[in-house]
């Protein structure tokens, strides 16, 4: 009996189909285009996290980010990066993040989709991980992974980060 309702839930599914989206996500936080804000404060007085003028350890930052085909902000928009992050770490010189955010799909083949992304984020690092744990539209019921890595950083006011996701839906 049990057997026999997984094998109708795969049927209602239909098979699952991996997919590779390439993004680059435009993080502002200072300047005209300002895509991000401290909503939570946790205390001035720790250590800032790797140098940011933002984070504190406890701080809360709400993002809406553009996400884009190339690198520059003139490349074609494919959505929007929204979610928060918030400041995990309580050491200065190790700044790492808890992240979760959807990537909203505007454009494409993927256009009205979702993806839900979340994980820990050490900054510092080259490449970060982080998990696709849902989605919607063409990306219902997704599993898989997001390789996201800092192109461009300056001082904590502008971060542009590379997304490779890798999905399954």
């Amino acid at each position: 009996m049990f057997m026999a309702f997984v094998v109708s839930l795969a049927c209602a599914f239909g098979p699952q189909q991996s997919h590779h989206l390439h993004l680059y996500m435009h993080d502002f936080a200072a300047g005209p285009n300002v895509s991000t804000i401290r909503v939570g404060v946790a205390h001035d007085t720790g250590p800032l996290l790797g140098g940011s003028k933002l984070w504190r350890f406890g701080d809360m930052v709400v993002m809406d980010d553009a996400l884009t085909e190339g690198p520059g902000m003139g490349s074609r928009a494919l959505g929007r990066a929204q979610g928060f992050y918030i400041a995990a770490s309580s050491k200065g010189s190790d700044p790492t993040l808890h992240m979760s955010f959807d990537l909203l799909l505007t454009s494409g083949p993927y256009n009205g989709s979702t993806l839900a992304v979340t994980g820990r984020d050490n900054v510092m690092a080259p490449v970060r991980e982080l998990s696709v744990v849902g989605g919607m539209g063409r990306f219902r019921m997704a599993t898989g992974y997001v390789l996201m890595q800092t192109v461009e950083w300056w001082h904590g006011e502008y971060a542009l980060l590379e997304l490779d996701v890798y999905v399954h839906a």
